[in-house]
Protein backbone atom coordinates (compact mmCIF):
# COMPACT_ATOMS: atom_id res chain seq x y z
CA UNK A 1 0.00 0.00 0.00
CA UNK A 2 1.02 3.53 -0.99
CA UNK A 3 1.65 6.16 1.54
CA UNK A 4 0.66 9.67 0.95
CA UNK A 5 2.14 12.51 3.03
CA UNK A 6 -1.10 15.24 3.55
CA UNK A 7 0.13 18.65 4.53
CA UNK A 8 -2.21 21.20 5.12
CA UNK A 9 -3.02 24.19 8.04
CA UNK A 10 -6.17 23.28 8.20
CA UNK A 11 -7.38 20.04 10.38
CA UNK A 12 -10.71 19.52 8.94
CA UNK A 13 -9.06 19.34 5.25
CA UNK A 14 -6.87 17.03 6.63
CA UNK A 15 -9.56 14.66 8.02
CA UNK A 16 -11.11 15.36 4.60
CA UNK A 17 -8.22 14.11 2.67
CA UNK A 18 -7.44 11.69 4.43
CA UNK A 19 -10.77 10.00 4.82
CA UNK A 20 -10.94 9.69 1.21
CA UNK A 21 -7.62 8.60 0.70
CA UNK A 22 -7.97 5.86 3.30
CA UNK A 23 -11.40 4.65 1.52
CA UNK A 24 -9.13 4.38 -1.82
CA UNK A 25 -7.01 2.23 0.09
CA UNK A 26 -4.18 4.21 0.44
CA UNK A 27 -2.09 5.30 3.78
CA UNK A 28 -1.68 8.68 4.92
CA UNK A 29 0.79 10.87 7.29
CA UNK A 30 -0.73 14.03 8.69
CA UNK A 31 1.39 17.59 8.85
CA UNK A 32 -0.51 20.61 10.11
CA UNK A 33 2.38 22.78 7.99
CA UNK A 34 5.12 22.71 5.81
CA UNK A 35 7.86 22.61 8.46
CA UNK A 36 6.35 19.84 9.97
CA UNK A 37 5.89 18.10 6.22
CA UNK A 38 9.86 18.33 6.09
CA UNK A 39 10.13 17.57 9.43
CA UNK A 40 8.34 13.77 8.54
CA UNK A 41 10.50 13.02 5.44
CA UNK A 42 13.92 14.39 7.55
CA UNK A 43 12.97 11.44 9.92
CA UNK A 44 12.61 8.90 6.89
CA UNK A 45 9.18 8.31 6.78
CA UNK A 46 8.38 6.16 3.82
CA UNK A 47 6.37 8.44 1.55
CA UNK A 48 5.22 7.39 -1.62
CA UNK A 49 3.29 10.82 -2.74
CA UNK A 50 2.76 14.30 -1.25
CA UNK A 51 -0.45 16.23 -1.22
CA UNK A 52 0.20 19.92 -0.48
CA UNK A 53 -1.95 22.96 0.37
CA UNK A 54 -0.53 25.89 -1.96
CA UNK A 55 -0.95 28.67 1.15
CA UNK A 56 0.34 27.97 4.29
CA UNK A 57 1.59 30.24 7.36
CA UNK A 58 5.60 29.93 7.05
CA UNK A 59 6.69 27.74 4.31
CA UNK A 60 4.09 27.71 1.59
CA UNK A 61 3.46 24.87 -0.32
CA UNK A 62 5.97 26.01 -3.09
CA UNK A 63 8.48 26.54 -0.73
CA UNK A 64 7.60 22.92 0.56
CA UNK A 65 7.93 21.63 -2.81
CA UNK A 66 11.05 23.19 -3.62
CA UNK A 67 12.31 22.00 -0.19
CA UNK A 68 11.01 18.51 -0.55
CA UNK A 69 12.67 18.56 -4.14
CA UNK A 70 16.17 19.07 -2.36
CA UNK A 71 15.09 16.63 -0.03
CA UNK A 72 13.81 13.92 -1.55
CA UNK A 73 14.24 14.31 -4.92
CA UNK A 74 12.28 11.20 -5.92
CA UNK A 75 9.11 12.74 -4.75
CA UNK A 76 10.09 15.49 -7.72
CA UNK A 77 6.62 14.47 -9.86
CA UNK A 78 4.93 12.74 -6.87
CA UNK A 79 3.23 15.64 -5.36
CA UNK A 80 -0.03 17.05 -5.80
CA UNK A 81 -0.89 20.97 -4.84
CA UNK A 82 -4.72 21.61 -3.50
CA UNK A 83 -5.52 24.81 -3.02
CA UNK A 84 -8.91 27.28 -2.61
CA UNK A 85 -7.13 29.73 -4.60
CA UNK A 86 -6.97 27.01 -8.36
CA UNK A 87 -8.43 29.84 -10.25
CA UNK A 88 -5.81 32.41 -9.60
CA UNK A 89 -3.17 33.35 -12.21
CA UNK A 90 -0.81 33.93 -9.70
CA UNK A 91 -1.03 30.61 -8.19
CA UNK A 92 -1.20 28.75 -11.64
CA UNK A 93 2.16 30.54 -12.62
CA UNK A 94 4.01 29.40 -9.59
CA UNK A 95 2.51 25.82 -9.74
CA UNK A 96 3.03 25.32 -13.93
CA UNK A 97 6.24 26.30 -13.61
CA UNK A 98 7.36 23.14 -11.47
CA UNK A 99 5.43 21.05 -13.61
CA UNK A 100 3.20 20.15 -10.62
CA UNK A 101 -0.47 19.05 -10.85
CA UNK A 102 -3.43 21.64 -8.85
CA UNK A 103 -6.75 20.01 -7.23
CA UNK A 104 -8.96 22.68 -6.15
CA UNK A 105 -10.39 22.16 -2.54
CA UNK A 106 -13.67 23.02 -3.86
CA UNK A 107 -13.81 20.00 -6.07
CA UNK A 108 -14.89 16.29 -5.28
CA UNK A 109 -11.85 14.72 -3.33
CA UNK A 110 -12.45 11.84 -5.90
CA UNK A 111 -9.80 14.03 -8.39
CA UNK A 112 -7.54 14.51 -5.89
CA UNK A 113 -7.15 10.57 -5.44
CA UNK A 114 -7.30 10.49 -9.20
CA UNK A 115 -4.33 12.80 -8.99
CA UNK A 116 -2.86 11.19 -6.39
CA UNK A 117 -2.80 7.87 -8.15
CA UNK A 118 -1.30 9.47 -11.68
CA UNK A 119 1.66 10.96 -9.47
CA UNK A 120 2.32 7.44 -8.24
CA UNK A 121 2.33 5.88 -12.02
CA UNK A 122 5.16 8.37 -12.62
CA UNK A 123 7.79 6.58 -11.42
CA UNK A 124 9.25 3.09 -12.21
CA UNK A 125 9.45 2.38 -8.79
CA UNK A 126 6.20 3.04 -8.29
CA UNK A 127 4.55 0.55 -5.25
CA UNK A 128 1.18 -1.07 -6.23
CA UNK A 129 -1.73 0.95 -6.37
Amino acid sequence: MATILVVDDEPSVRRAVRRRLELSGLGVIEAGSGAEGLEVLGRGASVDAVVCDVLMPELNGVALYDAIVELEPRLRERVVFLTGLASEPAVHELIEARGVPMVSKLHDLTILVDAVRLALLRSSESPPV
